[in-house]
């Protein structure tokens, strides 16, 4: 149910910051709930009571003052919305000048009203969400109940079939999440939650691969204005929507090799990278200290070995591209070699060492 009073003291200084009149506020029952003059706050407006009984504006002349309580010479008359009456809007001043733009003022009140209704369904819309998609990647609650809880919020769980992450290094307000479904382009039915503090989960509908990318450049282009910094995206599998929970978990890895790569990942186009990020940091560590630990302090003989494990043509060409001469790249290798106990002309080698540098730089 709407709260009127929350709200009082905001239309109260929007009046008056228009015109040079006091301004009240009352309650159903004709209690100042804001006013210009803080001394009235709270009092009894009889004028107030006696509009909203009967759904009319009051004119409060000199002699009708003199017989009501709480009242001054102006205008009352009641706050319709929805074609209810809500409260009672108050204008001081002689009736008759009072009364050439009272109408007016009433009906730009009941327009801000409505539009801060509105702002307040869709905000409790969007928290709804937010606590519904908590609660399905965080517990495991059967199929039913999901759909069920779905429904209540009028979410089709048919349309959504995999998540997207988008990193955006601080917190979005809701109304950045309301902006952003009136511009986004992916799908009419998708929908924005945010996640932790510098998260934006999307509920993805069905949708081609190129489309899904094309929409959420676009969007990610949008947001990058307010944050300028580059935004990382994950998108986990395909899955039934009581099984998001694992499309979540596959955009968070994806999301975490998108930051290193710049650009959009799908978690099933991973291959060595889906390894790395399911193996556990200790072990990766012990794996790195046993094949290239000794040389990641060497930068030199770093960047020869990923030119080495990257080339496609001759020593020459190769010592060419690194701009020395072929017998120092010869120096080099077997300098390399010697330093990892390896053999680089050696296919077991050459995929252990090849995986260690790809665990290194985890691209």
């Amino acid at each position: 149910m709407f709260d009127l009073e929350s709200l009082s003291s905001k239309i109260v200084e929007e009046l008056t910051s228009l015109m040079d009149k006091n301004v009240i506020v009352t309650d159903k029952n004709g209690f100042i709930i804001a006013s210009t003059d803080s001394n009235r706050l709270n009092s009894f407006h009889e004028g107030a009571a006696i509009s909203m009984r009967n759904q009319q504006e009051l004119h409060l002349t000199e002699e009708l003052c003199n017989k009501l309580r709480g009242v001054r010479p102006g205008i009352v008359m009641p706050i319709i919305v929805s074609g209810a009456p809500i409260g009672v809007l108050g204008i001081t001043g002689k009736p008759p000048e009072v009364e050439q733009y009272a109408k007016l003022v009433r009906k730009v009140v009941e327009l801000f009203i409505t539009d801060s209704i509105s702002r307040e369904e869709k905000e409790r819309d969007i928290r709804e969400i937010e606590f519904f998609f908590f609660d399905l990647v965080t517990t495991d609650s059967s199929a039913e109940v999901i759909q069920d809880r779905a429904r209540m919020i009028n979410i089709d769980s048919s349309l959504y079939r995999r998540i997207a992450v988008i990193q955006t290094y601080q917190q979005l307000e809701i109304t950045d999440v309301e902006s952003l479904l009136k511009i986004q382009t992916i799908h009419p039915e998708l929908k924005i939650i945010r996640w932790g503090m510098e998260k934006l989960v999307l509920l993805m509908p069905d949708i081609k691969k190129e489309q899904m990318v094309d929409g959420l450049t676009n969007l990610s282009l949008r947001i990058q204005k307010k944050i300028r910094q580059k935004l990382p995206i994950g998108i986990g599998n395909f899955n039934h929507f009581h099984q998001l929970k694992d499309s979540f978990s596959q955009a968070e890895t994806a999301l975490a090799v998108s930051e290193r790569q710049g650009k959009i990942v799908f978690e099933e186009d991973l291959k060595l990278e889906l390894l790395y990020y399911s193996v556990r940091e200790e072990v990766q560590k012990e794996f790195l200290k046993r094949t290239i630990e000794p040389l990641v302090e060497e930068e030199e003989l770093m960047l020869t070995l990923e030119a080495w494990l990257k080339r496609k043509s001759s020593l020459q060409d190769l010592a060419d591209e690194l701009h020395i001469h072929k017998n120092t790249l010869i120096y080099r290798i077997n300098k390399i070699q010697n330093i990892l106990s390896v053999n680089l002309h050696d296919m077991n080698d050459l995929v252990i060492v090849y995986t260690a540098i790809r665990l290194y730089r985890k691209k």
